[in-house]
C-alpha cells in the first residue's frame, strides 16, 4: 500500500512537472499544443492556442478538421474530395499514425492562414487508442512568401503577364488534351516600339510596356491567357480554334493598342501586329503553331503593320462574310452607309407619342440593308461599337432638336461599350453640343450587360444619371437576377422583352407574367413599356394591366428621320401613323 502511495505521489508530481513544462513552451515559444480524443474531437484547448484560433478556449471544440476548415458554427466532418487539403492529414488520423509538418489551410475569424502540425497518437496503458497530441505552428507568412515565388517564377516580372515557361506549358497542355476545341496562338510583335526605346530611353520604354501589357489583359477573355515572351513580343492562347473569335480578339487588340499613351506629359503612339496560327489545322505541336503565327505575323508586317493575319487559312462563306463586314464597317463609318431609324414609345391610354427609339442601319453598297443583328456584334469585337454609338446619339439629338420638348429620344449603349473609361467624356460632350435637355435622353442598356460587366458598367450609368438622363432596362426578364437588378441600380424605365407580349392572347403563362413585371414596376417608380404590341388585343390588355407605354408595329414600324418629322408637322398621336406590317422591329 505504500508501495503504490508512492508511486502515487510520484506519478502526480510528474504530472504537474509536465504540464509546468508545457505551459512555459507555450508562453516562450510561437506553437502552441493540441489535443482530440478518439473520435478526433478537440479537447483541453490551452489559452496560446486560444490565442492562434482568435477566439475563447471554452468555443474551441468539435471535430479537429472541421473546425481547422472553419466550420465553426455547424460543425461537421470535412468530407472527402478531390483536391482536398485535409486529405493527407485526414488519412493520418485514419490509420492512427504520427505524423510531422503538414500544412494546412486555417480558417481563422473569416481570415485565411497555414497552420503547421505534428502530432502522435495516444494509448492508455491497456494499448487503446485514446486519441491524439500534437504542436501546431503558424507559417502563414512562409507560405506566402512561397506562393510568391512561385508566382514569379510564372510570370514577368515587369508586366504581370505569363512568362515564356508557363504559356508555353499551358499551350503545350492544351494541344495534349486532344480537345475538339482546339486552340489558336496569336503572336503579337509591337510596331515602331525600337524608335521610343531610343527616343525616350528604356525606362519609357518598360512604362509603354506595362501599359500595353495592361490593355492586352482588358481585351481578351477570361480563359484566355496572355503572355510576355521578351523584348516587346507578346502572345495570346485562346482555348478554342475558332476565327471568328480569333481575328476578333486580334481586331480589340489592335484598337486598343493604337490609342495614344500619356506617361509624365509625354504622349507615345504605336501600334501592333498579330500573326494566328489555328491548332490542329495549322500544327499539332507548339513549335508548328509558333513557326505559323510567326509566318503569318510577317505577313502582316508586310501588310502595313497594325493588321492582323492567319496563316493560309481558308474560309467557308459565313466566316467570309463576317470578315468582310469587320473591314467594312471602317469604311461605312467614313462614308455615311450608316443611317438611323425610330420606333415611338405611344402612351397607351392617350395614344400619344411620348419618345422615340432610335435603331441603327446600315446600308452597304454591294448587299443592301443590313440589319444591326448582323453587324453590332462584330462592331463590338472589332472595338468600332464605341464610334457607332457616338453617332446614333449625335444623329437623334439633331432630330429630337426638330420635335417637341416633351419627347424623349432612346439610344442603346452596348455592354462592351459600358466598360470603357472614356464612355462618360465622349457621350457627354455630344449631349452638350447638342443643346438639348439631358432630361429628354433615355439610354437603354440590357439586363446581362448590368450584370456580366464589370463594376465600371454601373460607374458610368451612375454618372450619365447624375448628368440628368434616364436609364431604362431592356428586354427584362430575359436575363438573371431580375430582382436583384432592379435593386442593384435606380432604373427610370423598364422594357418587358417582346417574346412575353407576342402570345400574350394565347399563352395562359405569359399574362400573369407581365401582369406581375407591370405591378412590380409600378411600386418601383418605373415608367413600364411592352414591346412587340402587334394587336389591339395586346394593347387592350397592357391597358388593363396599367402598363404605361407600348412599343410595336400595331403602331409602327422604324420610320426613316424624313417620315417622323413630316408626322410631327400633321400630329402627335398613335392614330396619325399607318401600321407598318405586323413583324419582328430590330
Amino acid at each position: 500500500m505504500i508501495e503504490r502511495t508512492v508511486a502515487s505521489l510520484r506519478l502526480t508530481q510528474t504530472s504537474e512537472t509536465i504540464r509546468v513544462l508545457l505551459r512555459d513552451f507555450e508562453e516562450n515559444a510561437s506553437d502552441w499544443l493540441w489535443e482530440t480524443d478518439a473520435e478526433r474531437n478537440l479537447k483541453h484547448a490551452s489559452a496560446r492556442f486560444a490565442e492562434v484560433a482568435r477566439r475563447p478556449a471554452a468555443s474551441i471544440r468539435g471535430d479537429f478538421l472541421a473546425f481547422i476548415a472553419g466550420e465553426d458554427d455547424t460543425i461537421r466532418k470535412v468530407r472527402k474530395n478531390t483536391g482536398d487539403p485535409y486529405e493527407p492529414l485526414r488519412l493520418k488520423f485514419e490509420m492512427q499514425r504520427p505524423f510531422r509538418d503538414i500544412v494546412v489551410p486555417a480558417n481563422m475569424d473569416g481570415e485565411q492562414r497555414w497552420w503547421s502540425l505534428t502530432g502522435k497518437p495516444i494509448t492508455d496503458q491497456a494499448g487503446v487508442f485514446i486519441g491524439y497530441r500534437g504542436v501546431g505552428s503558424d507559417v502563414t507568412a512562409m507560405h506566402q512568401s512561397r506562393e510568391r515565388i512561385a508566382y514569379l517564377a510564372r510570370h514577368d516580372t515587369l508586366t504581370d503577364l505569363a512568362n515564356r515557361t508557363e504559356f508555353n506549358n499551358a499551350l503545350g497542355q492544351l494541344l495534349a488534351d486532344g480537345s475538339r476545341s482546339g486552340a489558336a496562338l496569336l503572336c503579337l510583335d509591337l510596331d515602331q516600339f525600337k524608335a521610343i526605346n531610343d527616343s525616350y530611353g528604356h525606362g519609357l520604354g518598360d512604362s509603354v510596356l506595362r501599359a500595353v501589357a495592361h490593355r492586352i489583359r482588358s481585351a481578351i477573355r477570361d480563359r484566355d491567357i496572355a503572355a510576355r515572351l521578351g523584348g516587346d513580343e507578346f502572345s495570346i492562347v485562346l482555348p478554342s480554334n475558332n476565327e471568328f473569335d480569333a481575328t476578333a480578339v486580334a481586331e480589340r487588340v489592335i484598337d486598343r493598342i493604337a490609342r495614344p499613351f500619356k506617361f509624365d506629359g509625354v504622349t507615345v503612339e504605336i501600334g501592333v501586329s498579330i500573326g494566328i496560327a489555328l491548332a490542329p489545322h495549322d500544327g499539332e505541336t507548339s513549335e508548328e503553331l509558333y513557326k505559323n503565327a510567326d509566318l503569318a505575323l510577317y505577313r502582316a508586317k508586310d501588310a502595313g503593320r497594325g493588321t492582323w493575319r492567319l496563316f493560309d487559312r481558308e474560309m467557308d462563306r459565313h466566316l467570309q462574310e463576317r470578315r468582310s463586314l469587320q473591314r467594312d464597317i471602317k469604311r461605312a463609318l467614313l462614308s455615311e452607309q450608316l443611317f438611323v431609324e425610330y420606333q415611338p414609345f405611344v402612351a397607351l391610354d392617350t395614344h400619344k407619342i411620348t419618345g422615340l427609339e432610335s435603331l441603327v442601319r446600315w446600308h452597304h453598297p454591294e448587299r443592301g440593308i443590313i440589319a444591326p443583328d448582323e453587324f453590332i456584334e462584330i462592331a463590338e469585337q472589332s472595338g468600332h461599337i464605341g464610334t457607332i454609338t457616338a453617332f446614333v446619339l449625335a444623329e437623334s439629338l439633331a432630330v429630337a432638336a426638330q420635335l417637341p420638348a416633351n419627347v424623349s429620344i432612346a439610344v442603346n449603349l452596348s455592354p462592351l461599350h459600358l466598360r470603357e473609361a472614356w464612355l462618360f467624356d465622349q457621350l457627354s460632350g455630344i449631349i452638350e453640343r447638342s443643346k438639348i435637355d439631358p432630361g429628354r435622353i433615355e439610354f437603354e442598356v440590357t439586363e446581362s450587360a448590368v450584370l456580366e460587366t464589370e463594376g465600371r458598367t454601373l460607374e458610368n450609368l451612375h454618372r450619365l444619371r447624375e448628368l440628368g438622363c434616364r436609364i431604362a432596362i431592356d428586354d427584362f426578364g430575359t436575363g438573371y437576377s431580375s430582382l436583384a437588378t432592379l435593386r442593384g441600380f435606380p432604373f427610370d424605365r423598364l422594357k418587358i422583352d417582346r417574346s412575353f407580349i407576342v402570345d400574350l392572347e394565347r399563352r395562359e403563362n405569359d399574362a400573369p407574367i407581365v401582369k406581375a413585371i407591370i405591378e412590380l414596376s409600378r411600386t418601383l417608380g418605373l415608367r413600364v413599356t411592352a414591346e412587340g404590341v402587334e394587336t389591339a388585343r395586346h394593347a387592350d390588355i397592357l391597358r388593363a394591366y396599367q402598363c404605361h407605354d407600348g412599343q410595336g408595329f400595331l403602331f409602327s414600324p422604324p420610320l426613316p428621320k424624313r417620315d417622323v418629322l413630316e408626322w410631327f408637322e400633321c400630329d402627335n398621336t398613335a392614330h396619325g401613323m399607318a401600321p407598318g406590317q405586323v413583324g419582328s422591329a430590330i
